[in-house]
């Protein structure tokens, strides 16, 4: 009897052990007009998972944020616990219909994972930066004072302190009238 139960007890393990909600990735490809990826675990790149959403930290129907994605970024997948075809065609409430639970295919990549062994770029505790790297452009908006920093690759740009002036960093400034084109 011992021994049955112990089959069982593996075998409960092992199901369990095959159940995750999170999982570490890496992408594969990048499909940008659907902002899909094709992402392989970090422990086993032998397993793909394709046409996976990319989250953001704004989407809504013609504006969000859009974050660059390239093959080799490292990410979390979030494993949801329905069939994701559906719940992601329109808005509102979507009812499910399938019993099917957390299966390997229905993820969602949350891009930009901070490794241990990366730089963080420079940031105050309420400030909403955009750093794209060395040599290319910045985007600081601090939420205490109601200013902002934007700089370009060359180290040149625009500084508000919140309170309606700006000072320019600038080799030149040119001003054309009208909107930008």
């Amino acid at each position: 009897m011992s021994g049955n139960v112990d089959v069982l007890r593996q075998f409960v393990e092992n199901e369990i052990r095959g159940i995750y909600t999170i999982t570490f990735v890496r992408v594969e490809e990048v499909e940008e007009s659907t902002r899909r990826a094709v992402v392989s675990l970090k422990s086993d790149s032998d397993i793909l998972i394709d046409n996976v959403p990319i989250a953001s930290p704004f989407a809504m129907d013609g504006a969000g944020m859009i974050v660059p994605i390239e093959r080799g970024v490292e990410g979390l997948v979030l494993h949801a616990q329905e069939p994701l075809s559906k719940q992601i065609q329109q808005r509102g409430e979507q009812p499910v219909e399938s019993e099917r639970r957390f299966q390997l295919e229905d993820a969602v990549f949350f891009p930009q994972l901070w490794l241990d062994e990366d730089n963080i770029p420079e940031h105050g505790s309420n400030e909403y930066v955009i750093d794209l790297g060395e040599n290319a452009p910045t985007l600081r908006l601090n939420g205490e004072s109601g200013g902002f920093q934007l700089v370009d690759g060359s180290g040149h740009g625009i500084v508000s302190d919140g309170q309606g002036n700006f000072t320019w960093h600038a080799q030149s400034v040119d001003v054309n009238k009208g909107p930008i084109e």
